[in-house]
């Protein structure tokens, strides 16, 4: 009994160790990760008061000026800051291939918050995944913004990115490129978020979401070996209201809604150490992108209703700077125009926007990195931004600005930054 008993744990023991061994030599479907990030704390000076978001840090342009009783400027106040919120950290997912496409998806956060009252705490970036295909690619999630072309952006190191003249933000968006050899044809339907549209009640995504629309663009890239260059074409479709209110307060369905495009060339050249990167925008209602524009809300109607009218801008950028060595120098220049400064507006009227009382915005931006490593890096960079404000300028129930006073901010940068 002894020896058959040690005979069949024999032979299951040889068994298990066929199978095991079978097994082995079967590849599995293979999952890989990899996790990336920086941290990198930020000091910086102001020579004036700012309009900005995230603790100062995100700067659109100089404040106006604000004169006391003995007309010195309040706004002419130097300040300083630091801060470290813009430390991310990112996981990208390979997986198995699946429908005959590379499959990966990509988690992305840093400490900014999605407003001013969340700093420091863990915000979404980037959420999506991604479906690679041999003449196609298709990206689902929190996105890069359209608008954003995110091949060309600046080389600039605040949190800012170039805006008023560079567009900042993502959405979640569905995103279909087709190649075409060296030609990429895109298509997207986005859906904000953080980033929200403004109306009769502050920020919301209900605007958006009313018109039962998502926002909708279009871009056709051509691609080479040192040579990027595209051209899009942006449309959002908002509802600012789902009631109007007469003036014995009673209460009216409406969906009345207002459309905004935008148009876009961008491109980048890479010739030997320098690359050049540019972008141009025209377009209505882009205030929601981190750039000037809005929308104006006329004065009840007779049939309870409002009347809308766009105001947009018109920006263009450009950034050079070397991409290797120790020593990397560079350059941002930015300007941006209101394309409706000097128009008339109603005295009833209502403004939902940035920068109705501009007339252009200006920046020069040199800066220099020093790489002593892949993984450590410091930066300086000296930040010129110049707007000029109208004076408001009232005539029978109607206002209008012209252009009064230039005023300008310097802004003093230091950073240093880990990567992991």
């Amino acid at each position: 009994m002894k020896k058959k008993a040690l005979f069949a744990v024999a032979a299951l023991m040889v068994s298990i160790s066929a199978f095991a061994q079978q097994d082995a030599n079967t590849e599995a479907p293979k999952w890989t990760y990899k996790m990336s990030g920086f941290i990198d704390p930020q000091f910086w000076m102001d020579t004036r008061e700012v309009v900005s978001a995230r603790e100062e840090q995100m700067l659109f342009y100089p404040a106006p000026k604000k004169l006391d009783a003995d007309g010195n400027d309040i706004n002419a106040q130097p300040s300083n800051n630091a801060l470290a919120i813009t430390a991310r950290i990112g996981l990208k997912i390979n997986a198995p291939d699946a429908l005959n496409a590379k499959i990966f998806g990509y988690l992305e956060g840093d400490f900014t918050g999605a407003t001013n009252d969340g700093i420091n705490m863990l915000r979404l970036r980037h959420a999506y995944l991604n479906m690679r295909w041999q003449k196609s690619n298709l990206l689902l999630g929190q996105y890069w913004h359209p608008m954003v072309a995110h091949e060309v952006m600046p080389g600039t190191r605040p949190l800012n990115m170039g805006i008023p003249f560079h567009p900042y933000s993502r959405y979640v968006q569905a995103r279909y490129t087709q190649y075409f050899g060296s030609l990429e044809l895109s298509g997207i339907a986005a859906f904000q978020l953080d980033n929200k549209s403004v109306g009769p009640d502050g920020g919301s995504t209900a605007y958006l979401r009313n018109s039962c629309l998502p926002e909708l663009n279009a871009q056709l890239c051509f691609r080479g070996e040192k040579l990027y260059l595209g051209a899009m074409v942006n449309y959002v479709l908002l509802q600012p209201r789902t009631f109007t209110t007469d003036a014995d307060g009673k209460k009216y369905k409406t969906d009345t809604k207002i459309g905004s495009t935008a148009v876009s060339v961008f491109g980048k050249l890479n010739v030997s150490e320098l690359s050049i990167r540019f972008q141009g925008i025209y377009g209505d209602n882009l205030t929601e992108q981190g750039l000037m524009g809005g929308y104006i809300e006329s004065g009840l109607q007779d049939d309870n209703t409002f009347k809308y009218s766009n105001f947009g801008t018109t920006t263009f950028w450009v950034d050079l700077g070397r991409t290797k060595g120790v020593c990397r120098p560079g350059l941002f220049a930015g300007f941006g125009r209101n394309n409706n400064f000097g128009d008339d507006i109603n005295a009833d009227d209502k403004i939902f926007g940035r920068g109705i009382d501009i007339d252009n915005v200006w920046r020069i931006q040199p800066r220099v990195g020093f790489y002593p490593t892949d993984y450590l890096n410091f930066f300086g960079e000296v930040e010129y931004t110049n707007a000029t404000y109208g004076k408001k300028i009232e005539d029978g129930g109607k206002y209008h600005y012209e252009s009064d006073y230039n005023v300008g901010n310097y802004r003093f940068i230091v950073a240093a930054v880990f990567n992991f």
